[in-house]
């Protein structure tokens, strides 16, 4: 061994061996110092172990200075701790410990058997043990966004897993079955951790992971400024909708349909996207027509087709027709009783507060005049669970049944819905049925894991530019590169925020740097920070880009300038204020500082919201641009791979990037279509600066052969587009097949959108090969939303475009749109309602 902290380490796991030699065999005790020699310098994960006694141990503290600690197969074999006793008696004779009953005659018959007090204990967010029915405390408060959140637990030291792309990133990919594999992975990872932190803490979970996580979000980010747009997977219903209930699929879906393998919740139901500063007390006024239309459809489809087990409510609140007074959504009868419970037909799903949600019911939006009613409206609007420190529940609810203010019989339906959760997640049953509580730490950072995360964030990427094929750069023509910028040698950064602990974090500078070890790599940051608020720094820049091959750029934002609790930051150059949506700062000097010195320049864009850069984009100086999101762990690799030709980029943008902020309403108003419009379906302006759906590829591809058939047909009929793509290049890349539909104008009708996505694939393609992709598009994707909220498919010619990128907008792809008709026959438009047999939901 090299040093004496690697001496100590093989002391340690020889002085292991040696005490447990007589449970292992000599060939599980060679085993483990072949892993122990193979293994010395790999990022892996600290588990705890159990002896064959039952006794806890923890493996060694060892240094991470080289992050190099073993997992050998005797970390892996944990004996599994459940949550609940139910081989004891009495409650062993109990229904709700017969795991041959179903979850409902399970939840009645717990709930039955605890007095209202202790009923009222168990709607906190950390839900205290029962210990004469054997029950542990439970921690509902886990987040899993993109790979399981480090946030609601207390983890083990060396524990690390698999953070992938940040959510908007995977938007990005348009490929949902990539997303639902990101989702199961997701969940082996946050089932490992469940189980070995229930291990440790002996079957609590207080301070561990517990089996429910809140994610995905899929609010539509309607607003560029909004902070949280990196947390969704974009500005289109529909893709909200597919990627959203793919990863909900991912999470929950195993090989045991009996047994949920985590439990997802969609969140934040319904109207929310920002401003983040008012959101504690503001309330989003929305029309019918856009809530239906716009807000509820990702919703509807993770409910329908996704089965999600949990719904979270926004902070804000929400102010329509039917609910005029704007109640927060937490205790929002109409939302939650009406639209999810009854519209959409889920009696039986969990409905848990954000956090400190059903205080700032009194406290922040003044809706009721006490905390005692501020929990008493929000389990009466069927908010089961209080996600909060305060414990809101707990403390006021016992006030506000003795004055009447709820019902015991609405707060035994909040608990007998959380427990009905817990029975599907298989927290009450034996290890034997139930195939995920076997998952251990083995699954924690695995090699298929973090080729799965390298594969998402290589197809986040999107080309937005490449001027001359500048791109891929040939490692054989260059001597030397300056990375330049202040995310070039970012870590936590390109996790974005709810990120779990990765073993690694390669940064872009990194990953440049490994992939062409025989190139000069220099490096300066040039803004010290990304708000780069003036010019210090810039010399340094300026001097490094000067004689090298190539400048390689990397710009954008970081949590300082978005996030959650604060929307995009105003930030100024010298004292001088900025567009909001460009590049914050300085930056925007920086890279034209470095054009001056070098005009080879390649512009990296790491963010999260858009960012509007008008001059950039067209600057001759800049031969590319590249938009990498926040793309997790490997970013870096992921990045470089693209640069150097080792992967084609086919990433298209999941939103709209405005010229600037003159193209945008003021954040607090919530209407789609009031001029300039928001999103591409709405947006009246036809300068996009960079529109939704582009992005460009190595190769070219043409489209060819489309048919829509039958070309005219009634209103409740189904028409399937089919259409092949040949890529023409020289190199295997992937392209995005949209298909767009593009309504009349309906007389006297203001709901009408300018266009929509209905349908899409990313298909790979071999160099002279082509694909054919078809679609079958039902009467839910063809019905158009109206005033009052009704969807309806209405007669008259529509015109249907099929390619990849927006119609009009194919210097923005690498390849040319082709178009078609479609008319719809009749007099009167006719409810989906009324088609019997058609899906109710986009991803349906």
């Amino acid at each position: 061994t090299r040093d004496r902290s690697d001496r100590r380490m093989s002391f340690q796991v020889l002085r292991y061996v040696r005490r447990n030699r007589r449970r292992m065999t000599l060939g599980a005790g060679m085993l483990a110092l072949v892993f122990f020699l193979l293994y010395y310098h790999s990022h892996v994960a600290l588990v705890l172990s159990r002896d064959a006694s039952g006794s806890d141990q923890q493996p060694p503290s060892w240094d991470s200075a080289h992050q190099r600690l073993l997992q050998l197969s005797f970390y892996s074999k944990l004996e599994y701790v459940p949550s609940v006793d139910c081989q004891s008696a009495p409650q062993s004779s109990y229904k709700f410990c017969d795991p041959r009953l179903s979850p409902e005659v399970r939840a009645t018959d717990l709930v039955s058997r605890i007095a209202i007090d202790d009923l009222i204990k168990q709607t906190s967010s950390i839900a205290p043990g029962i210990s004469s029915l054997g029950i542990k405390d439970y921690n509902w408060r886990s987040n899993c966004l993109h790979g399981w959140s480090k946030s609601g637990g207390n983890w083990l030291k060396g524990l690390t897993w698999t953070v992938f792309a940040a959510p908007i990133g995977l938007g990005a990919t348009f490929d949902p079955a990539l997303v639902q594999r990101v989702g199961e992975a997701t969940a082996d990872e946050g089932r490992a951790l469940h189980n070995v932190m229930l291990v440790y803490y002996n079957g609590s979970s207080t301070e561990a992971a517990g089996l429910n996580c809140f994610s995905p979000n899929v609010n539509l980010l309607r607003d560029p400024r909004w902070g949280r747009g990196q947390e969704t997977f974009g500005e289109d219903p529909l893709l909200l909708s597919l990627i959203g209930t793919a990863y909900t699929k991912g999470l929950q879906v195993g090989e045991d349909p009996k047994y949920l393998k985590v439990a997802a919740c969609a969140k934040h139901f319904a109207v929310h996207s920002g401003p983040e500063e008012l959101r504690m007390h503001f309330s989003a006024t929305v029309t019918l027509h856009d809530l239906y239309d716009t807000y509820l459809p990702a919703f509807k489809s993770q409910v329908l087709a996704g089965k999600v087990a949990q719904i979270m409510p926004a902070y804000s609140g929400t102010r329509c027709k039917y609910q005029q007074d704007g109640a927060p959504d937490a205790a929002n009868p109409f939302l939650l009783r009406t639209v999810l419970r009854e519209q959409f037909g889920t009696p039986n799903i969990s409905i848990v507060s954000d956090n400190l949600a059903v205080a700032a019911v009194y406290q922040d939006h003044k809706y009721t005049s006490s905390l005692e009613k501020a929990a008493a409206v929000c389990v009466n609007a069927t908010t089961d669970l209080d996600l909060g420190h305060d414990d809101v529940y707990p403390s006021e609810l016992p006030l506000a049944l003795r004055d009447k203010l709820v019902s015991a019989e609405n707060i035994q339906a909040a608990v007998w819905r959380s427990f009905y959760l817990r029975f599907r997640l298989g927290d009450f049953d034996p290890m034997s049925m139930v195939p995920y509580q076997a998952i251990n730490a083995s699954h924690l950072n695995t090699p298929e894991n973090q080729a799965l995360n390298l594969q998402a964030a290589r197809e986040s990427i999107v080309l937005i530019k490449n001027l001359f094929n500048t791109l891929p750069l040939s490692q054989d023509k260059l001597t030397s590169l300056a990375i330049v910028g202040p995310n070039a040698n970012a870590t936590t950064t390109l996790l974005s925020n709810y990120m779990g602990i990765p073993s690694e974090i390669v940064s872009i500078l990194q990953g440049i740097d490994n992939a062409v070890p025989k190139v000069k790599v220099s490096f300066a940051e040039g803004c010290s920070t990304v708000k780069c608020p003036n010019q210090d720094g810039f010399d340094e820049a300026v001097s490094l880009a000067m004689g090298v091959d190539c400048v390689i750029a990397v710009m954008g934002l970081d949590g300082s300038v978005e996030g959650e609790s604060h929307d995009r930051a105003q930030t100024t150059c010298d004292g001088v204020d900025q567009d909001i949506l460009a590049l914050p700062g300085c930056q925007t000097d920086l890279v034209e500082a470095l054009i001056s010195a070098n005009p080879r320049v390649i512009l990296v864009l790491v963010n999260g919201g858009p960012v509007s850069l008008p001059t950039l984009l067209n600057h001759k100086g800049v031969l590319a641009v590249v938009e990498v999101f926040y793309p997790g762990a490997l970013g870096g690799t992921a990045l470089a791979d693209v640069l150097f030709g080792e992967y084609n980029p086919g990433g298209k943008m999941p939103y709209t990037v405005y010229e600037s902020i003159a193209d945008v309403r003021p954040s607090v108003d919530y209407t789609m279509s009031t001029s300039p419009g928001r999103t591409y379906r709405y947006f009246k302006n036809d300068n996009a600066l960079i529109p939704f759906g582009s992005g460009l590829s190595y190769t070219e591809f043409q489209f060819s052969d489309l048919v829509v058939s039958p070309s005219s047909i009634k209103p409740c009929d189904s028409v399937k587009v089919s259409v092949s793509v040949q890529n023409t290049g020289d190199l295997l890349g992937d392209e995005v097949v949209q298909v767009y539909l593009q309504p009349p104008k309906i007389s006297g009708k203001d709901f009408t959108p300018n266009i929509q996505l209905l349908a899409f694939e990313r298909v790979s393609i071999e160099p002279s090969s082509t694909q054919a992709s078809s679609f079958l598009l039902n009467p839910y994707l063809l019905s158009l939303v109206d005033a009052d909220g009704g969807r309806y498919i209405f007669p008259g010619e529509y015109e249907v475009f099929v390619g990849g990128s927006l119609p009009g907008e194919d210097s923005w792809s690498s390849s040319q749109a082709l178009q078609d008709k479609l008319v719809i026959e009749g007099t009167a438009p006719v409810s989906v309602a009324e088609c019997a047999g058609s899906p109710q939901c986009l991803a349906c």
